[in-house]
């Protein structure tokens, strides 16, 4: 096989070992990791260029999604409490931060529909149809009347969550294919949360404490953002299914040999020419697996994909806190210690999260692409486990209000970046472990046991405060938790990412 100018080009680039002095290591090192991003860079590239308007829709949409869940929770989470400005009298921590409950467990269950039927309905019909179940939510909470109706309507905000952003996830790895899956769920995953932090701040904006109007001004922009992602799907996006296809073809050869840097160029070139198979064949040549099967695989046979999935369950736990607990914390302030925050600064700690989150994904999947997932993954669950200390630190013993709202703002960033850290790669670690025919099946069934997290984080999250009467401690049972966590990836997974050879 011919292989690549661009690649030739690269590769010849690096010093031989005969040109390697003892005193230039460090010059060599350097030049081998830039050569080593320029490859993989130039491979993603090649596999996504023939389908760049398509890859930038689904970059698109995966920001519209993001920026209808910041709007939708960061309303929600103003509307019940005790506390002035709450439109619900709830006393009972849990039954205010039960949108999440709601929210997750349909979220949870709509990604492993996504994921079983995926390859038989097409990504496509699945993004769009989430978007059309989207549209009853701001339809619902703009008519409620009690809290009860604004929490049975993120029924229908789990299930655009979990069709539109998981399909979106599907499509993007099939465009990048998966020796780029890092890269190519990184897009998704920036945009997503970008999105979220603006919006967030954007909802900051938009509400306000004396009319209280959380669930009116806010939903009509949230229905007009549903209605948009729902034009964008039936109108100009395209299917996805047969370069999946494409790819199994020949990543059972590629996989075979190693994963040589030509067998991953001739992956990105059959991904291209993906169209050339009949619609009709799609399914014969995927061949997908029960999706019982790979369910019961993911979550309890495969030693690693299943500490992934506890993993994903811990960061998501960790996301339900930050839009429940921590942003009630926030509005409520601490007794003894500092003063409530303005809902200016409340959306602002959140922008410091989401962004930091959003911002941090492209590259971690990048370099995950390029040094494994493990070490990654385990450094952004530890990142996460010190931030809600210094949160709970910062309840328990900071007086200040200024001191205190630095501290949220500190912990904001690390939880932020320590989940951006995870985000994609605990996506791609699944990928790693699953060959394509089977990879929706699986990624499905990784993002059902991820997004419990949000019920977690909401049941559990919610009880806790209940039963220790103190937000802090809390956060501090958690981190203990996060931290756990981390050192069972850090002995259980095994790195299973094909090598890029040099």
């Amino acid at each position: 096989m011919e292989q690549d100018p661009k690649l030739v080009g690269i590769l010849s680039a690096q010093p031989s070992e005969a040109d390697k002095a003892p005193t230039a290591n460090s010059t060599d090192n350097r030049m081998h990791w830039t050569a080593v991003v320029r490859l993989r860079l130039v491979l993603f590239g090649r596999a996504v260029r023939p389908h760049w308007f398509q890859f930038l829709l689904l970059a698109i949409l995966s920001g519209n999604i993001g920026a209808v869940y910041a709007t939708t929770d960061f309303c929600q989470a103003y509307m019940a409490g005790t506390a002035p400005y709450n439109i619900y009298y709830e006393t009972s921590y849990t039954i205010s931060t039960s949108f999440l409950v709601s929210f997750g467990a349909v979220k949870a269950v709509s990604n492993l529909v996504t994921g079983m039927l995926a390859d038989r309905l097409g990504r496509r019909f699945m993004h769009a149809l989430g978007w059309a179940f989207g549209i009853l939510l701001p339809v619902m909470v703009i008519a409620g009347k009690n809290w009860a109706t604004v929490v049975s309507a993120n029924v229908f905000l789990g299930v655009q969550q979990g069709l539109s952003w998981t399909s979106a996830v599907f499509m993007l790895i099939d465009y990048a294919t998966r020796r780029n899956a890092g890269l190519g769920v990184g897009v998704s995953e920036t945009m997503g949360y970008s999105m979220q932090a603006l919006f967030a701040v954007v909802a900051g904006y938009m509400i306000n404490t004396t009319t209280k109007n959380y669930q009116k001004d806010p939903f009509y922009l949230v229905l007009s953002l549903m209605v948009l992602g729902l034009l964008i799907s039936l109108l100009l996006l395209k299917d996805t299914t047969h370069l999946a296809a494409a790819e199994t073809l020949q990543y059972e050869e590629a996989d075979n040999a190693k994963a040589s840097a030509e067998a991953q160029a001739a992956a990105a070139a059959a991904a291209e020419n993906g169209g050339n198979i009949p619609n009709e064949k799609v399914l014969q040549i995927v061949k997908p697996d029960s999706p019982i099967q790979t369910f019961v695989r993911t979550s309890f046979r495969q030693p690693s994909t299943i500490v992934i999935c506890i993993a994903g369950c811990m960061t998501n736990t960790m996301t339900g806190l930050a839009w429940g607990l921590f942003l009630k914390w926030m509005a409520a302030g601490q007794d003894g210690h500092w003063r409530a925050f303005t809902k200016y600064d409340a959306s602002r700690v959140l922008l410091a999260y989401s962004l930091t989150k959003g911002l941090c994904q492209f590259m971690t999947g990048l370099t995950s692409d390029i040094i494994g997932r493990k070490g990654i993954i385990v450094a952004g669950l530890w990142t996460c486990c010190g931030a809600l200390t210094i949160l709970s630190v910062s309840g328990t013993y900071l007086v200040s209000h200024e001191a205190a709202r630095a501290t949220f703002y500190t912990g904001a960033v690390f939880l932020g970046f320590g989940t951006g850290l995870m985000y994609p790669n605990l996506l791609a670690a699944i990928s790693d472990h699953t060959p394509p025919r089977g990879r929706p099946a699986a990624l499905g069934t990784y993002r059902f046991w991820r997004d419990l997290g949000y019920a977690v984080g909401g049941l559990v999250g919610g009880g806790l405060r209940n039963a220790t009467g103190s937000f802090a401690e809390t956060m501090g049972i958690v981190a203990g938790a996060v931290f756990l966590v981390g050192c069972l990836v850090l002995f259980v997974y095994k790195e299973k990412m094909v090598p890029l050879k040099m």
